[in-house]
């Protein structure tokens, strides 16, 4: 075995053994596990297909794609488990916000896209009732919310300094229930990467995503959230290689990517158009 400077985790290109390095030297790693593949590439194309085409405002953007390379290797991600309990604020019952508030782009143009309709309607049936005596509509009644979530994740955290695209921000989590003892064996020959963030790095990073996902929650209880105070709790993780499939494919002239969970059958993280009408 022969570490490189700045690696945290080192994979044995022989027999699979895991070190991590750290203040008090090499230690062998003894919490690795990882997920056998269950998907072919035929497999990965077509959940990515399906995914790019899930939604109202998206149509056909798979068969109007080009797909470009597909690769599937063996990611370690520190699997850490995660506690959160969050107080917060805000309202219900607000009328328009409602249609146009979401945590992602693409739902903020969807909502934006309902918004719309819902002004057309409403502007065709004052039309059709021009000349009549009509009651004022009531107005909602804003309710004010105040609450707490707990939650419990064990979230992934990519140990490759530089792979942004193969992290999950949006509560994805692995099935770990059917992990198993790491076996270099049982990779089929596939590449098997070493890691350089170390797990303590790992558990900031859960702490900075458990914010996001406890918001996002929130989000869904009110119409308008005005405050919210989070306060996370991360235990010791352990480190996880993954079957994780990457594709890449262009989209009149833009280039995007999925993200397939091969062990799991489902998409990970990825990038597709907001709007794909034609």
């Amino acid at each position: 075995m022969n570490p490189a400077q700045g690696m945290a985790v080192v994979v044995c290109e022989y027999c699979g053994a895991v070190t991590t390095m750290g203040a008090a030297g090499a230690q062998l790693f003894q919490k690795h596990f990882m997920l056998d593949n269950r998907i072919q590439n035929d497999q990965a194309l077509q959940l990515g297909g399906e995914w790019l085409n899930k939604g109202v405002f998206r149509r056909k953007v798979a068969e109007r794609s080009e797909l470009g390379q597909v690769t599937m290797k063996y990611v370690p991600y520190w699997i850490i488990p995660t506690s959160v309990v969050a107080d917060f604020q805000g309202t219900r019952g607000t009328g328009a916000g409602m249609a146009v508030h979401g945590d992602t782009g693409a739902q903020k143009a969807a909502g934006a896209a309902v918004f719309a309709l819902n002004v057309l309607a409403a502007a065709n049936r004052a039309q059709q009732q021009r000349g009549r005596v009509t009651a004022a509509p009531a107005q909602p009644q804003v309710i004010r919310v105040r609450d707490r979530i707990q939650l419990q994740f064990n979230i992934p955290i990519v140990a490759v300094r530089g792979y942004t695209k193969f992290q999950p921000d949006d509560g994805f989590q692995f099935q770990i229930q059917n992990k198993m003892g790491f076996d270099k064996r049982k990779a089929g020959g596939l590449e098997v990467m070493s890691g350089d963030i170390s797990e303590a790095e790992g558990k900031q990073q859960a702490a900075a995503l458990a914010h996001k996902f406890a918001e996002k929650e929130a989000k869904k209880r009110v119409d308008t959230l005005e405050s919210i105070q989070v306060y996370p709790t991360t235990s010791d993780g352990e480190l996880l290689h993954a079957p994780v499939w990457f594709m890449e494919y262009a989209h009149k002239g833009k280039s995007m990517y999925i993200l397939i969970d091969g062990h799991g059958s489902k998409v990970m993280d990825g990038e597709r158009p907001a709007f794909a009408l034609w």
